[in-house]
C-alpha cells in the first residue's frame, strides 16, 4: 500500500504543475520563531517547521486544537470534534503527547493539565477563537526547551493586540448541546495597546470520547502592551480558564510579563516569565480523589547578537520552580537551564548548532546537543536535516502520586531516571510553481530508559499494586508526504500521508495506537460570486493495535467533514459544519461514538 501511495504522489507532483496557474503562496512569507527562538521566514527556517495560520483555523471544522492537527502529516489523534475533549490519545511520529513525549506551549511557555489530571497534558489548552497561529517543530527540541520535547513542540500563539481597533463576537450551536459564545475587543491608544477576549463553551460528550458527559468551559484572555520606542516594548498577559466535567474540574490562572529591546549594536535582549497556577479536582468513582494546586514560576532571559556576517548567536538562561500542594503530593522541585545556539549562514547552506544544560533538583544534570542544516539546492528546492538529543523527565504521577486507579493501586517511584532520545530527520521541499509545493520527510527516533508500569507482589485489601520502572526501549521511523496545490484560481488541494513503523525493542511488538498508514485530503473551493466557500476534509487511518502485546486492534476507518462559509455582509459571516458525514465508528464499532454532528455559527467582525 505504501508503494502505491508513494507512486501516486510522484505522478501527481510531476503532472500537476502543467495545470497550475500562477499565484503567490503567502504562507512561506510568514515569520516563525519556535524552531530557533529567532525570527525566520517559514521557507528559510533551518529546522523542520509546520505553520497553521489564522486563515487555516477559520476554514477548518475543528472545535479544538487536536482536531485541527489531524490534518498535519506525522500526527495521529483519536478524539471527538467537540469542546472539552482531552484527545488524550494524541501522537506525533509515534510518541504520546499526553504522556509527555511532545511539548505543548502557549506563547513559548509551558502549560499544565487538560489530559488525565496530574498525569498528562492535552493539546487542547485554549479555544481556537483565541489563537493567532500554531507553530509545530518536528523532532527533538530539548536544546531550546528542555524536558519533554522528544517528538516535537506545539507552540500555540494567542492573538496579540491588533494593529487597528477590532471588535468581534460569535455565537454557535450544534448537536449534543455543543455551543460557544465569544466576544473580543482590542486597540492601540497611542503607545498603549490591549486585547481582551472571552469565551464560553458547552458539550454533552466525554472528555475521553465515545460517551456522554456534561462539559462547561469559560475562558478569558487579555494582552496588554506599551511601546517605549520602536525597538522597546513591555507586554503583560493574563489568562484564566475554568473547566468543569461531571467528575473533574480544572482551573488555570496564568500571568505573563515580558520585556524586549533592540540595542544600538543590533542585538536583542528579552526578559520574560510567567506564573501559572493549576487547580485540579478529580473524583471519579472507584478512584482516589485527587485535588489541589500545582504552581509553576518561570523566568527566562535571552540575548541574540550577530557576530560578523556569518554568525547569529543566541544565549539564554531559564529558571523553573514547581510547587505541588495537593492531596496526592506535597513536593517542590526546580530546574536551572542554560542554552547556547549559533546560526551560521554560508549561502546556500545554513547550519544551526546548539546545546542546553539542564540541572534538575531531583534527578541531576542533562546535556542536550542538536545540529540542523538547511541547503537551498535551488531557489525552489530546499533540503533540511537534523540530529539531536532530547529527554523526558518522569511525570508527577510516576514520581509522587499514590492512589487507587480502578482495579489497581498506583505506587510512585521517586528514583526514576529521565528517558533519553536521539532523533534524526531529513526533509526535501520543492516549489513546482507558485501554486504547487510538495515535501517529503524521513525520520527516526530512538528512546531508551522508558518508564513503564510494572506489577509488584503487594496488594492492598486484595487489590494489586503497580509501580514504575525504567526498563524499555522503543524506536519509531517513517515517511511523511505533503502536497499543496492550487488547481484552479479558486480551488486548492492539500494532501498529506504518513507511513509509520514503531516497535518496543524489548517485546518486538508495535507500540499501541500507532497505525502504519494515515492520510488526509483537504479541498477548498471559493465561490466568489456568491461570497461563499466550501471546505472538505477526509482523514484515513489504518488498523492499529490497542495493547502492548498486540492482541487487540482497531479497524481501519475514515472520517469526512464539510464546512460552508457565507459572507452575509461586509462584517457578518455565517458558517455551517457537518462533521463525520458518513458516521464513522473510529474503528471501534462497540463504542458509542458521535455519528454525524451539525454545528452552525454567526460571527460579527467590526
Amino acid at each position: 500500500m505504501f508503494i502505491r501511495i508513494l507512486s501516486l504522489f510522484l505522478i501527481f507532483v510531476f503532472i500537476a504543475p502543467a495545470y497550475a496557474e500562477e499565484k503567490d503562496i503567502s504562507k512561506f512569507e510568514e515569520i516563525v520563531v519556535t524552531a530557533t527562538k529567532t525570527p525566520h521566514r517559514l521557507e528559510d527556517v533551518p529546522v523542520e517547521t509546520v505553520l497553521i495560520t489564522k486563515e487555516d483555523i477559520e476554514k477548518s471544522n475543528a472545535k479544538n486544537i487536536s482536531e485541527l492537527l489531524k490534518e498535519i502529516p506525522g500526527f495521529h489523534i483519536r478524539g471527538e470534534n467537540v469542546p472539552g475533549s482531552s484527545a488524550y490519545l494524541s501522537r506525533l511520529r509515534g510518541f504520546d503527547f499526553d504522556k509527555g513525549y511532545g511539548l505543548v506551549l502557549i506563547n513559548g511557555e509551558r502549560v499544565l493539565g487538560g489530559g488525565m489530571g496530574e498525569y498528562g497534558i492535552s493539546l487542547n489548552q485554549v479555544p481556537l477563537e483565541m489563537i493567532e497561529k500554531i507553530e509545530i517543530v518536528k523532532g527533538p527540541a530539548s536544546v531550546l526547551y528542555g524536558s519533554d520535547a522528544v517528538a516535537g513542540v506545539v507552540n500555540i500563539i494567542t492573538k496579540p493586540v491588533p494593529d487597528k481597533r477590532t471588535f468581534t463576537a460569535s455565537l454557535g450551536s450544534g448537536s449534543y448541546d455543543t455551543s460557544l459564545a465569544n466576544i473580543s475587543y482590542g486597540q492601540w491608544i497611542k503607545k498603549f495597546g490591549f486585547f481582551i477576549i472571552a469565551q464560553r463553551e458547552t458539550a454533552k460528550r466525554s472528555r475521553y470520547g465515545a460517551g456522554e458527559d456534561d462539559f462547561k468551559g469559560e475562558y478569558i484572555l487579555s494582552n496588554f502592551a506599551y511601546k517605549f520606542s520602536p525597538g522597546t516594548i513591555i507586554k503583560f498577559g493574563i489568562n484564566h480558564n475554568d473547566l468543569k466535567w461531571e467528575f473533574m474540574t480544572e482551573e488555570k490562572l496564568r500571568i505573563s510579563p515580558s520585556f524586549e529591546t533592540s540595542l544600538s549594536d543590533g542585538s536583542v535582549l528579552k526578559i520574560k516569565g510567567y506564573w501559572l497556577k493549576y487547580n485540579l479536582d478529580s473524583f471519579s468513582p472507584d478512584y482516589t480523589r485527587r485535588f489541589g494546586d500545582i504552581i509553576y514560576t518561570q523566568l527566562e532571559s535571552q540575548y541574540t547578537k550577530s557576530l560578523g556576517k556569518i554568525h547569529l548567536a543566541t544565549m539564554g538562561f531559564e529558571y523553573l520552580h514547581r510547587v505541588i500542594d495537593a492531596s496526592f503530593a506535597d513536593e517542590k522541585d526546580d530546574v536551572t537551564s542554560f542554552y547556547l545556539q549559533d546560526e551560521m549562514f554560508f549561502k546556500p547552506i545554513s547550519i544551526v548548532l546548539g546545546g542546553r544544560l539542564d540541572k534538575h533538583s531531583s534527578y541531576g544534570t542533562e546535556f542536550n546537543p542538536k545540529a540542523s542544516l538547511l541547503w537551498e539546492i535551488t531557489d525552489k528546492t530546499r533540503l533540511r536535516a537534523s540530529a539531536g538529543r532530547a529527554f523526558k523527565s518522569p511525570n508527577i504521577r510516576q514520581l509522587y502520586v499514590f492512589f487507587k486507579h480502578g482495579q489497581w493501586w498506583n505506587e510512585p517511584n521517586p528514583d526514576l531516571d529521565p528517558e533519553i532520545s536521539w532523533g534524526y530527520s531529513l526533509a526535501l521541499e520543492h516549489l513546482f510553481s507558485d501554486k504547487i509545493s510538495a515535501s517529503l520527510s524521513a525520520f527516526r527516533n530512538d528512546v531508551k530508559d522508558i518508564v513503564v508500569r510494572v506489577d509488584t507482589a503487594d496488594t492492598i485489601d486484595g487489590v494489586p499494586v503497580r509501580t514504575w520502572e525504567n526498563i524499555q526501549k522503543a524506536v519509531t521511523h517513517g515517511v511523511e508526504i505533503n502536497v499543496v496545490a492550487g488547481l484552479l484560481d479558486s480551488l486548492t488541494l492539500n494532501v498529506g500521508y504518513t507511513y509509520l513503523d514503531s516497535e518496543n525493542r524489548e517485546t518486538k511488538k508495535d507500540l499501541p495506537y500507532n497505525p502504519h498508514h494515515t492520510a488526509s485530503f483537504n479541498l477548498n473551493y471559493d465561490l466568489k460570486p456568491w461570497k461563499m466557500s466550501f471546505h472538505w476534509t477526509t482523514n484515513f487511518i489504518s488498523e492499529a493495535y490497542t495493547d502492548e502485546l498486540n492482541t487487540k486492534e482497531t479497524e481501519s476507518y475514515s472520517i469526512s467533514n464539510l464546512k460552508v462559509i457565507k459572507d452575509i455582509t461586509k462584517n457578518i459571516k455565517a458558517s455551517l459544519d457537518i462533521d463525520n458525514i458518513f458516521k464513522s465508528d473510529y474503528g471501534e464499532p462497540d463504542k458509542d461514538w458521535l455519528g454525524t454532528v451539525v454545528f452552525g455559527k454567526i460571527t460579527i467582525n467590526i
